[in-house]
């Protein structure tokens, strides 16, 4: 199955695309028509939902390396290698037995490289502790707020809401709101592989940029063995027609390791492997 991929070679100054746009006031005049019935993003919306349900109930923690490509005020950044540990928040008799952690050491670029990021639910005033690593200052060990300017000019989304089933979660709520309206393409590709593992790939398609749409195309593609999501793209809508559609974010999991049973001492800033400066 011939799925497009987009040339990168020109890179158009798109507009930054954000999950702000959902919750703004629309004229009328500028809403897509009203729905099909029945939507087009159902099938793909059970999918996702799926997915939900089996990283809420069945996994509480797993390793992964994730590759990623973001664009950020315009420019897209160079692709950035993590090597990640995720802890899911899990609630026992209606009390919290494990607090919803992250764990991120960068392998590249280089001016990134070793670079560590931690951040635990509920502790440090809400703040992830931050080593710089790359090739100046690597030890410089700062506390930031994960939604803080400081962080987001990295990122386009707080460390705090990283994750497969974050994202998941993110997938299933502008879904949500685009299922309000109709200019909605959706494709689902049974034999794909990403990293060489069996996947199905749902392909979104909102043909005219509209104020309410966040993208041209998504595709997010779901692990047959495990309905967990190895690989999201996004694009933007080409500023011509002779333009391919420039990427807004990409994001590939790759050798994903399920219930690792990971200690909480991994998740503490003063852990034997991690390189964070004591306070």
């Amino acid at each position: 199955m011939c799925i497009p991929r987009w040339s990168r070679a020109a890179e158009p100054q798109a507009q930054v695309t954000t999950a702000n746009r959902i919750g703004l006031p629309r004229s009328q005049q500028e809403l897509p028509p009203p729905p099909p019935v029945p939507h087009p993003l159902v099938p793909a919306m059970q999918l996702a939902g799926e997915s939900y349900v089996f990283l809420r109930d069945q996994v509480s923690d797993y390793s992964c390396g994730i590759v990623k490509q973001e664009r950020i005020d315009g420019r897209l950044k160079p692709m950035e290698f993590i090597s990640a540990k995720v802890r899911h928040q899990r609630v026992v008799n209606g009390r919290q037995a494990q607090r919803a952690s992250i764990y991120l050491r960068f392998l590249g670029p280089e001016d990134m490289a070793d670079r560590e990021v931690l951040w635990v639910e509920g502790t440090n005033g809400g703040k992830m502790v931050v080593r710089r690593g790359g090739t100046r200052f690597q030890y410089l060990t700062l506390e930031l707020d994960p939604a803080g300017d400081a962080a987001l000019q990295y990122s386009r989304y707080p460390t705090s809401e990283s994750g497969m089933i974050n994202m998941v979660r993110k997938l299933i709520d502008v879904g949500t709101a685009d299922m309000q309206y109709g200019e909605c393409e959706v494709e689902i590709f049974e034999d794909v592989k990403v990293d060489n593992r069996p996947c199905k790939c749902v392909q979104v398609v909102h043909p005219r940029r509209r104020s309410v749409f966040l993208f041209n195309v998504v595709r997010i593609f779901i692990d047959n063995e495990f309905p967990v999501p190895v690989r999201y793209e996004a694009y933007d809508w080409p500023v011509s027609d002779s333009e391919p559609p420039p990427l807004i974010e990409e994001y590939t999991f790759r050798n994903i390791r399920l219930n690792v049973g990971f200690s909480d001492s991994e998740f503490q800033r003063n852990y034997s492997e991690y390189k964070f400066r004591p306070r």
